[in-house]
């Protein structure tokens, strides 16, 4: 899926499963009888047909993947992220790493693994993570270089800060992702102090 959009698609088992802006989804035509498995890089909502008999596993890169028999699930794991999520909607999921037996997520609950494979299970707001499967940007509290990064993928734009301490300023707020770039921009600056100046694809962000 290309930056800027979005794609849902109904697998052969009738899995549904909406893709985020710059992801990907590798998936066979039809499944065997005793497995279903999908690889993901970037963002993706599942909602899995349950299926007692094959159990339904979604593989992220080498670092781990998700087991689910039928349920609903976000995971948000982009290879320039810093660290995966896998947030658990309804039924229950396995997230299994390469070494180790693996955690088992309840209902809003979310596993976070960084890079050097530590993890922390945490009880979460499920809306936050499902935002942008209904439409939002949603950012509770969260630093502008990750919010920028956000827009980037969904706008096809960079950004552009001319100082690194703009980065880690702190943005709440919820907007349509389908409002116009410039409008966009123009709350954010206010809620964070800063001027964006765009140019074809490159957004300049400097303090006001």
């Amino acid at each position: 899926v290309g930056r800027g959009h979005e794609y849902m698609l109904i697998l052969s088992d009738g899995t549904k499963v909406w893709l985020n802006s710059d992801s990907e989804l590798r998936y066979p035509v039809s499944f065997g009888k005793d497995m279903r498995r999908v690889s993901l890089s970037g963002e993706a909502y599942f909602e899995v047909a349950p299926d007692s008999t094959s159990p339904f596993i979604v593989q992220v890169d080498e670092r781990f993947e998700v087991k689910v028999l039928g349920t609903r699930f976000n995971i948000k794991a982009y290879l320039t992220d810093i660290r995966y999520e896998t947030t658990l909607v309804e039924g229950k999921v396995l997230v299994k790493q390469p070494e180790g037996m693996g955690v088992v997520l309840n209902p809003s609950e979310q596993i976070v693994i960084g890079r050097d494979g530590e993890h922390e299970l945490r009880e979460v707001d499920t809306d936050y993570y499902l935002a942008w499967h209904e439409g939002w940007f949603y950012f509770n509290d969260e630093p502008l270089e990750q919010v920028l990064e956000m827009f980037g993928r969904w706008y096809d734009v960079s950004f552009e800060c001319s100082e690194d301490v703009l980065k880690k300023l702190r943005v709440t707020g919820k907007v349509k992702r389908f409002e116009n770039l410039r409008e966009i921009l123009d709350m954010v600056a206010k809620i964070a102090g800063v001027d964006f100046q765009l140019e074809d694809k490159v957004v300049k962000v400097n303090k006001k």
